[in-house]
């Protein structure tokens, strides 16, 4: 079966599981150990979230990975849901869907696996976060990875690449929106004019970035599978260029960098079966939306299985 069709059949698989993005199986040092050809391996995992932003919220989190090894690459794709379990909010639900594709990044000669240093890789991603005002972020990202595999206990990979992104921020109060139809067309194009807001409301935005990251995937003991994670983004452009100074939305035409740093350990209960805890950092001073915090912080915990 040619990869392009295995990656739309179990991408549309993921879309259809609607709750199903998560543990990711390429930060598995097991698995990369046993990688086959034409071998496809999956996780899903269920959990608690406690995520600070303005405020502290707890979500149910429900995530699946499919992953894909063909002759010479390696193919991902995740989908997250978060649900608010402080009641019935579904503002603050979120979305991550998430697919990647390692190229050329291995072979296999006489059933010998034999990996490449050096390697392309493309990622595409789409995110939705209500609580956040973020009513989509698509990207896409092309860049080079150095993979560092020589040691027994450790994988290490360093990557960059340039990456293109697009957003549409929402910077009314969901309850303003009914007031805010019913202004006249001109007033509409007028705003649309001088501060980009759209007739829905939003600010559509699209920049790219110089996204570089550092990856180090571990085990320590038979059970204990460690993986830490840095992610740096430079902005070529500033996130919004606005020549009007009001209390929402002041001058500040700066080029923002978005930070990530996350860590987390898996536990290993059965051969299916594994305990895992997840703690990620990010701060981003150019988001454009009122809601959007600069600094958040999630920890996850919860079970994972896989197959």
């Amino acid at each position: 079966m040619k990869p392009t069709i295995i990656i739309v059949s179990l991408f549309c698989l993921l879309i259809c599981a609607e709750n199903l993005p998560a543990q990711s199986i390429l930060n598995d040092k097991n698995y990369y150990d046993t990688l086959k050809d034409r071998k496809l391996s999956g996780k899903i995992s269920f959990g608690l979230n406690i995520n600070q932003e303005d405020v502290q919220k707890t979500f149910l989190t429900s995530d699946a990975t499919i992953s894909y090894a063909a002759a010479k690459h390696l193919f991902e794709m995740s989908n997250s849901l978060y649900y608010n379990s402080n009641g019935t909010n579904a503002e603050s639900n979120r979305l991550l869907i998430y697919i990647r594709g390692a190229l050329f990044r291995h072979r296999f000669v006489n059933n010998k696996r034999i990996e490449s240093s050096f390697f392309p890789e493309v990622n595409f991603q789409y995110v939705y976060d209500e609580s956040r005002g973020l009513n989509f972020r698509r990207s896409a990202t092309v860049g080079i990875t150095y993979s560092l595999n020589e040691y027994k206990w450790a994988r290490i990979k360093v990557g960059t690449g340039i990456m293109h992104e697009r957003e549409s921020w929402r910077i009314f109060e969901k309850s303003f929106l009914p007031t805010y139809d019913s202004i006249t067309q001109p007033v509409k194009n007028l705003l649309q004019e001088k501060f980009g807001i759209d007739n829905k409301g939003n600010i559509v935005k699209s920049n790219w970035r110089w996204s570089n990251y550092f990856q180090l995937v571990a085990n320590i003991g038979p059970k204990i599978n460690i993986t830490t994670m840095g992610m740096i983004q430079f902005p070529f452009n500033v996130p919004y260029e606005n020549p009007y100074n009001i209390p929402d939305f002041p001058v500040d035409n700066k080029k923002y960098l978005r930070i990530t740093a996350e860590i987390a350990f898996n536990l290993g209960i059965t051969g299916h079966l594994s305990f895992f805890t997840k703690y990620l950092m990010q701060r981003d001073r150019g988001q454009i939306s009122p809601f959007a915090d600069e600094f958040i912080y999630n920890l996850s915990q919860g079970i994972v299985y896989k197959f």
